[in-house]
């Protein structure tokens, strides 16, 4: 008897992970990049209003929403919760796809304009990744605005669209 009940323990853990790992092939594009990213732990930690000088990803360090210096006021999402901004001054212009690990609301700004999104996709059941989105911009610096987040930290991952 106890055999059998250990054996559907394992398999009930092995379908419980295979079903939360199954969300993360079902976003519209890939994001293996970035969960590989995410999970190596390769993300430096960069406090708010921070310029960055590399692409890859890294890990925001948010604080209140009310204390954020927004670049341009934000037109969507929830204004509690945690954010931040961050300059990205080593960008070219294409198509870039930045992917998120928290279900958060983003702005991407230039020339102080928020760019409109290319397409977007999010989910709920792959562990570490949540929302990925695309962009085109032009070779400005590029500004992230973050905000309704449920945590003070946010991975972040700004990679061009292969």
């Amino acid at each position: 008897m106890r055999a059998p009940l250990t054996a559907c323990v394992l398999l009930l853990a092995v379908a419980g992970r295979a079903a939360a790992e199954d969300g993360c092939h079902r976003f519209e594009w890939s994001v293996e990049r970035e969960r590989a990213l995410f999970a190596d732990g390769f993300t430096a930690d960069v406090e708010s209003e921070a310029v960055l000088p590399r692409d890859g990803a890294f890990s925001l360090v948010l604080r209140p929403v009310a204390q954020v210096p927004y670049v341009v006021v934000p037109e969507r999402g929830r204004d509690d919760g945690f954010g931040g901004v961050v300059t990205l001054d080593w960008i070219g212009a294409g198509r870039w796809q930045i992917t998120l690990s928290e279900d958060v609301w983003i702005d991407a700004i230039q020339n102080e304009r928020r760019l409109p999104l290319e397409a977007t996709t999010a989910r709920n059941d792959c562990p570490g990744v949540r929302r990925s989105l695309r962009i085109e911009i032009r070779s400005l610096p590029l500004t992230l605005q973050f905000g309704g987040a449920d945590v003070r930290r946010l991975n972040v991952s700004v990679l061009p669209v292969r």
